[in-house]
């Protein structure tokens, strides 16, 4: 795993993380003497996954932030539309 945090040290933005440069990455790490040529694919997977993983967190911890800031300035939301809408509807029904 320390292998991994090290590839991912060297400038490769987690989130934009291909197959392509994540083989650029792990060619790098093997010219450098720090991966074996045997363990290049298990390397490229392993980057691959710990980049994915990284990409949800940072995606729900994105989520959970917006959802914080729309409720604390008071917006509304859609489903909050939604039902006000439904809601509606029923009125204009009941009315006619």
């Amino acid at each position: 795993m320390d292998r991994i945090k090290k590839a991912m040290l060297l400038g490769l933005g987690l989130i934009s993380l291909t197959k392509e440069k994540a083989e650029e990455i792990v060619d790098d790490l093997i010219k450098r003497g720090e991966v074996s040529r045997e363990e290049k694919f298990k390397m490229m997977d392993e980057l691959l996954r710990e980049a994915e993983r990284k990409e949800e967190e940072l995606t729900g911890k994105i989520n959970e932030t917006v959802q914080k800031t729309i409720t604390q300035i008071g917006l509304v939301s859609k489903k909050d539309l939604e039902a006000i809408s439904e809601r509606l509807a029923e009125i204009e029904k009941r009315m006619s």
